[in-house]
This record gives C-alpha cells, structure tokens and sequence, in this order.
C-alpha cells in the first residue's frame, strides 16, 4: 500500500507531498491541471524510463520519495535476495532522483540500486491499468494463479505434482548417466581406476602436508642450526671465558663487596636471577642441540613426499581432505558402473511408474481447472455486463503442454467486446478503459488477496454516468481488498470514494505550478456538484451530489 509520496521539482511540481489511506481514492482535476504528471512520478518510483524534460525548469534535479507498507512475501524474498534491510513495520522507502546530466539514480531504504531491479519490485508493489503491457493481470502465469486460488483442495494436488516432477527429473539425470555408450564407460572406468590407485598408492593422511611444511625447514637447515647451538654452548658454559663461569665470579666479588660494609645485597640477587637464567638458557639449548638430526636420506624423503602431495593436489583437489573426497566418489561411481545394466532397468521401471503417477494427478488438476474456469469466465462476464459491456466474450482458452510441476495446462484469457467477431488472447484485443474495466472484472472474480496498488487512469473515459455508477462501485468493492486509485472525470465514479484528492494549478509570479489538496467531506460534495453542473455550483447539483454520496455509501456497505 502507498503510504506517502512526495514530489519535488517535477515538471510543473515545485513540492508536493501527499499522506493516503487505504481503499478507494480518486483523484480529479481540470484537463491539464496534472493529474498525469502525479500518475508519472509513482511511475517513475516504479522503474519506469527517466526523460530530462520532467525536470522543472531552472531546476538541476528532481527528486520523488514514496513510502510503502507491503505484507506481500514476494516483496520480503526480494528484499531479502538483496540484502536491503527492512524495519519491523513491514514499510520501505522508495527515493528516485533525476539530474539534468542525465544521470539517474534509485534507493529502497537508501540502499542504492538498479533501475532494472526497481523495475522488478516496481511490477510487485503497483498495478498501472494504464501501462496494459505491464499489468501483471496480462500475464499466462497470472492468469492460472488466478484460476488456481479459485479452486478449493488444489493445493495438495500441486504440491503432489511438484513432488514428483522433481523426482522424475532426478530419475531422468540419472538414467542419462548410467547411459554412455560402452565406450565411454569403458574410458571412464580405465581413468577412474587409474586415479584410485594412484591416490591409494599414496597413502595419504590428513594433515602431513602441513608437517612436511614445518620438518623440511628443520631437516635443511640441521647443519646450520647444530653449529650455531655448539657455539652457544660454548659461549654460555665450555669456553674460557665462559658466560656461567664469569657470572659465578662476578657474584663472588659482588658478596666481597658486601662484606665490606657496602650494601651490595640487590646486586647479589640480581647476579643470582641472571645466572639462573642462563643455565636456564643452557640447558633448555642443549636440549634441542640433542633433537637436531643431520639425516640427508631423510631430506631427501620428504622432499620427494611433497612433490607427490603437490602433484595430486594440482589434479584432484586443493587439500589432503578434498583428494581424498574426490577418490571417494569416483569408487562410488566405479561401483555405480558395474552394476550399470540393473540399475538402469530399476530406474526405468521407477520413472514409468512416476511419469504414470503424475500423469494422472495432472488430469485431476486439469479437471478442476476445467470446471473453475466456467464458473470464473461466467462471474467475469456478469461483471462485465454490469460494466456496460454487453456483448462480451470471456473464455478461459485451455492448451496442452509437456507435463509439469504445476501440471500440463497451458491457459490464456481471452476476449471479444463484440459478439459475432473473433476471440482472441485479452493482451491482443481490448483498449483503452474497456481493458481497464476488463482487468477490474478479472480481479473482482479472482480470489486471490494481495497488497499491491492498483491505479486505474481514467477507467471510466467515453462511458455515461449510469456505467459510471457502476464503475465506481465496483472499485470501491475491490477497494476492500486493496489500495485502489482512478483519475476520474465522472461525478458518479467520485462519489463512491473514501479519499479525493483535488489536483490543479496556481500562478505566482509568472510561474505555473501544480498543487495537490485533500478534500474534505464538504469539499468533496462541492467538488462532485462543480463536476455536475460546471465552474458555477446550484443548489440542485449540490443535492444530487449529496444524493450520489449518500447512494454509494448505501452500496458499498459490508
């Protein structure tokens, strides 16, 4: 549902900002006032292609803004297939900016995005029944979830359908596997038996390549590293000189020192701690001096250890575990090709049965779809007779296809205004508000329930006011379900609707501009009377306009 929209710097729109309602809103005007250019901005808020002429003259940039309350899933799963981040009220806000650079840009919930992927969410928040190619009604998936949300206990049956397509899909990949030619089985099981036994014969173990890493170093370097330790040594404790030895007899001369009246005490326990230390050091040298191997043979193994690992890595996998993986499941497939013949004769037999299985709940489904879609194509055709469309053809047209998920049914709406002429497909026929008058019968047949916005513009063009009458009340009944907006020029579409919004324009200092107003109860009774009876209001148009308010509200009463 449209929350909120505001409009700044579009064609003759300097600001404008709007607050709506839920229900039926009309929205009403002088020819020229912008009624179209309010329609245009929500479009363009919807995806639609930008033109550097809707920018205000003397303006660099204009700037449209729309909040939207959704509850629809289809609109959580996008936004959530794009990591947009939503509050708890379920509401986004939609921003579209339009420089005279040419540059144009679009935000949901500030988050920077496509005007494609707007686009995409645009055809899930907003029906135009003025953009017809667009109207999500005219769509051959539309059109059977429309019949299908009209059939009671279908929804098992679809999802049985579902179910076993899948399953026959796998059994379908899998029967093209097991059937390569004897030939390529043959290759197959020489090079996977190859590769078997090459990572067998390598015996590898899980984390060795990583110790390899850390023992070459160590093995390379053991001459180096013996040396450097003997020095040490040498240095801390055999040489003359050595660091215990000359620390031994620095501490002696230190208590001499002290037994001579001198308070060397601190000293001394510091000369103990750094010959503790050292011997320390010492020992804990001498200990890894005994671990250091000078083992070439050894090397030399390693090396040739890692080499193999290196080499098996670049040709089945990136790690121990993944070659290892990867051996796995080519012994699976080995197995799989000896027990080639039976499997495949097992698999055949299990897709014939699930092919049969499907086959038939497709029938059902296809059964029922018969059947709603006689009773949906009648309530189409009261609709529409009610709509001052007398002579209507409305069939539902039912094509066979390959077997599916959601069964073999292929369906289109089709349609003639004109009896005696040749039905065809709805989006190749009707115009003009006779299409729009069709698209509200279908959707006042359907049972389906979402929260899209529809906006009708000028739905009631070239018809009288007693098939106004009917117009506005069957918007305001689909009103219940929905957000519904109509351009109007019909005083008796007006009366039927819950909010009326007033466009027009003013001059100001030699400039034109476009305004917006929320009438009031009395104001909307004045606006529907001006409508009646012209600029000039009479007492009789007033009371015929109290008369068609008062009349609406009686027939759309729950």
């Amino acid at each position: 549902m449209l929350l909120a929209l505001s409009v700044k710097n579009y064609a003759l729109i300097e600001d404008l900002t709007i607050d709506f309602t839920s229900g039926f809103t009309v929205i009403t005007g002088e020819t020229g006032s912008g009624k179209s250019i309010l329609i245009k901005s929500i479009e363009l808020l919807a995806g639609a292609r930008a033109d550097l002429s809707c920018i205000r003259s003397g303006c660099s940039v204009c700037t449209i803004t729309a909040s939207f309350e959704y509850k629809n899933s289809k609109i959580a799963d996008f936004l959530d297939n794009f990591s947009i981040s939503v509050e708890d009220n379920n509401t986004i806000l939609i921003r579209r900016t339009i420089e005279n650079t040419g540059r144009s840009r679009a935000f949901i919930n500030d988050s920077q995005i496509n005007i494609s992927v707007l686009a995409t969410l645009g055809e899930l928040l907003i029906d135009f029944q003025a953009q017809y190619e667009k109207h999500s009604l005219l769509s051959l998936n539309s059109q059977l979830e429309i019949l299908d949300n009209g059939i009671e206990n279908i929804s098992p049956l679809l999802e049985e359908s579902s179910a076993l397509y899948t399953r026959i899909k796998i059994l379908k990949s899998k029967l093209e596997t097991l059937s390569l030619s004897d030939v390529e089985r043959e290759r197959k099981v020489d090079l996977y038996s190859f590769q078997v036994k090459e990572i067998e014969d390598a015996e590898l173990k899980i984390g060795e390549d990583e110790k390899l890493e850390t023992d070459i170093p160590k093995l390379k370097n053991a001459e180096k590293i013996s040396a450097l330790l003997q020095e040490i040594i040498s240095i801390l404790y055999s040489s003359e000189n050595a660091i215990l030895g000359s620390i031994l007899k620095t501490k002696k001369n230190i208590e001499i020192v002290n037994s001579y009246g001198a308070d060397a005490s601190e000293a001394v326990s510091l000369i103990e701690q750094a010959y503790y230390h050292a011997e320390e050091a010492y020992r804990e040298i001498e200990g890894i001096l005994s671990k250091i191997r000078l083992n070439p043979a050894e090397l030399n193994a390693f090396l040739e250890r890692r080499e193999i690992i290196k080499k098996l890595k670049s040709k089945y996998g990136d790690s121990i575990k993944s070659i290892i993986e990867y051996k796995n499941k080519i012994v699976s497939e080995l197995n799989s090709f000896s027990d080639c013949k039976d499997e495949s004769e097992k698999l055949k037999k299990e897709l014939e049965s699930e092919t049969k299985r499907l086959s038939e709940i497709c029938r059902i489904i296809s059964g029922k779809r018969q059947k709603a879609a006689q009773i949906f194509a009648k309530s189409v055709r009261e609709k529409l007779f009610d709509l001052e469309i007398k002579n209507v053809v409305f069939e539902v047209k039912f094509d066979r296809k390959e077997l599916s998920a959601n069964g073999y049914d292929s369906i289109e709406f089709m349609f003639c205004a004109n009896a005696g002429e040749k039905i065809l497909p709805l989006k190749n026929t009707a115009s003009g508000g006779e299409l729009s008058r069709v698209l509200l019968a279908i959707e006042l047949s359907s049972k389906i329930r979402n929260d899209c916005t529809a906006i009708f513009d000028e739905i009631d063009t070239g018809t009288s006011g007693k098939t106004g009458e009917k117009i506005g009340e069957k918007l305001a009944e689909l009103a219940k379900r929905k957000q519904v907006f109509s351009i109007t020029h019909l005083a008796q579409v007006v009366a039927f609707a819950k909010m009326h919004v007033k466009i027009y324009k003013e001059i100001e200092n030699s400039r034109t501009y476009t305004k917006a107003k929320m009438l009031t109860e009395t104001e909307h009774i004045e606006e529907i009377a001006r409508m009646i009876s012209g600029e000039k209001i009479t007492k009789a148009a007033l009371k015929h306009a109290r008369h068609l308010v008062i009349a609406s509200r009686d027939k759309i009463l729950p």
